[in-house]
This record gives structure tokens, sequence and C-alpha cells, in this order.
């Protein structure tokens, strides 16, 4: 497992002498998945190392159709366009292991569950919402999930704040009224307060411009928790107001896909496969 990563890109490079290697993508990410083991941390790792050496470089889309669309692919390419169909599957896989994982190590979690149904994009998005803002998350788990949610609001920045950010200020605001602002003075501190804003906190690390929108819901949120006594809580608050500066001072590209051009659906002018390995420069 440890080697993998280190051949990825020989892997699955179309080359005369060997363009075999696409096919067997799908199948090593689909074995590598049950690597993601609550009871063996290092396989953790090493599995999400691979992973992403893979991901990197390959495009995770089904383009399944273009075998009905083209008359130029080989007849490996077919084999590849046909395997795509499975990245739905391994993505619902993945986030499942991943969410099944945060919940055994965490002592308490609420009752939402994660099924393999198949999902939409907008039910992939609530059911991530739902996992988030719905559970609490004892302090051995909350880096671990923090660390998720920043590789998840990094990922599509404008549709996850869409569906986090709003839900995450109103809980935090429900939490300071409903307490009738005693929480703010209680050095004991409150589990649910301090891991919405540590989740607060994780979804301000993204390009500033996709914070403006919220601008007055984030500000109103500063007002009010600035002053929180309890340590684990004003450093969530304090990290809130670093990565929000960071976000709004630093420079974004605007585009760093691995691939400029629009991947349609009828797949007549671009096939996702024969971009691999072609756009992994920065840009």
């Amino acid at each position: 497992m440890k080697c993998l990563p280190g051949i990825a890109r020989q892997l699955v490079r179309q080359t005369p002498n060997y363009s075999e290697g696409q096919i067997y993508v799908l199948p090593l990410m689909m074995s590598v998945l049950p690597g993601i083991d609550s009871n063996d941390f290092e396989k953790i790792v090493v599995t999400l190392e691979v992973l992403d050496a893979i991901l990197k470089l390959v495009p995770c889309v089904d383009c399944s159709s273009a075998v009905h669309t083209r008359n130029d692919l080989t007849e490996t390419e077919k084999q590849v366009c046909l395997s795509t169909v499975q990245f739905e599957e391994f993505v619902i896989d993945f986030l499942n292991r991943i969410f099944q994982m945060i919940s055994i190590r965490s002592t308490e979690t609420s009752n939402a569950a994660v099924t393999n149904d198949s999902a939409n994009e907008d039910d992939k998005f609530i059911k991530i919402t739902e996992f988030l803002t719905g559970s609490l998350f004892s302090h051995k788990v909350r880096k671990f999930v923090a660390s998720l949610v920043r590789a998840i609001v990094n990922a599509n920045p404008r549709e996850i704040l869409k569906h986090l950010l709003p839900q995450t200020c109103e809980h935090i605001e429900n939490i300071i009224n409903n307490s009738r602002m005693t929480i703010l003075t209680d050095y004991r501190g409150n589990i649910e307060f301090t891991w919405h804003l540590i989740l607060f906190s994780e979804l301000l690390r993204v390009r500033g411009d996709a914070l403006l929108t919220y601008k007055q819901m984030i500000m109103s949120v500063f007002h009010r928790c600035i002053r929180v006594v309890h340590k684990d809580s004003y450093e969530a608050i304090a990290k809130a107001a670093k990565h929000l500066l960071k976000s709004l001072s630093d420079l974004y590209p605007i585009n760093d896909r691995l691939s400029h051009e629009i991947m349609d659906e009828s797949f007549v002018d671009l096939l996702p496969i024969r971009v691999s390995f072609l756009y992994h420069r920065f840009y």
C-alpha cells in the first residue's frame, strides 16, 4: 500500500507501451476503501495517501455514455468508460466509511443515518449537512472532523457554504438565545456550542469572494461570541477570526481543476479519460 502513491501516475497514464493501466484504477480505488478502519490509524493514513495520489490525476466523471456517442474509442477506452459508472458508488462508500469512523470514535452522535442509497447531488449535500450540524463530537474526534470539513469546503466552497454556513450560524445564535447569554460567561463550556464554533471556524477557510454573500451573518456571530470565556470556545472563535482575515487577504487561483475544458455529458468534444495527466501543472 505504501508503494502505490509512487506508481499512481505510471499506472494510469496511457502510453504506447502500456495503455491498460486505467482499467485497474477504479477497482484499485474500491479495493483500498476497507483500509479506512477506525481500529488502525496508520492504515487510514496510507489509504488516504493512495486515494489522494490517484484523485489528483484522474477526473471523477461518469463517462460511460461515451461508448454510445463516440466511434473512435479503443477497446481499452471502452472498458475504462464503462467502469467510470462506479465513481458515484465509490464516493458514497468513501463518505459512508468516513462518517462511520467518526461516529465510532465519537462518544456522542446524533441518530442521523448514513445509508448507501443512491442520491442526487443535493441529497448528498443535505446528508453531509445533517451529519455535521446534527452531531455532537467529543474532543478527541473534533480535529479529525474539522479536517474533513476543510477538505469538503475547499472542494466546492459555494455549494457547501450555501448548505452549511447559514445553519451553523443559526445554531450558534439559537444556543446563545436559549441560554439567555449565560453560556458566554460559563467557564465549563457547552459541547454543542463549542462544536458549532469549530465548524464555523473551518467554514471560513475558503476563498474570500465566496464569503462576501454571508458578511452580515458572519459578523453577527463574531459580535455575539467574541467575549466567550470558555477556553475551547474562545480558541475556536479566535481561529475563525484568523481564517476570515486570511481568506479575505489571500490571492486564490480561480481555476485549479485537472482540466480547463468543460466536461459536458455528451463527451463529443472531450473525453475525460483522455485528459488524465495532461493538466497536472498549477495554473
